[in-house]
């Protein structure tokens, strides 16, 4: 089995926060809602930037500006798309 390294134990505990952080806020469904969207289904952080971004700021992963809550569907549509991605950003955030 593999181990959890030190970026993957920040995710994790990012997503905790960001769990907590949304379900405050109310937000427990896909905020994209774009063609094909699962709704409550199968969801998912995506973030504004790539992981790799965040290794210098580890505590951002966490900031709630930094991420929205989508399903795997619409995640699949924005995850290379930057110019969808910044759209919803700044429509959501």
């Amino acid at each position: 089995m593999k181990q959890i390294g030190k970026i993957g134990k920040i995710n994790i505990q990012a997503n905790k926060k960001l769990k907590q952080i949304y379900l405050e806020r109310g937000i427990t469904a896909c905020e994209a809602r774009l063609e094909d969207c699962m709704g409550n289904s199968f969801l998912f952080f995506h973030h504004c930037h790539k992981r790799n971004w965040y290794i210098k700021k580890p505590r951002l992963l966490s900031d709630f500006s930094q991420s929205i809550l989508v399903c795997q569907n619409c995640h699949d549509k924005i995850e290379n798309n930057y110019k969808l991605s910044e759209q919803l950003f700044k429509k959501l955030r």
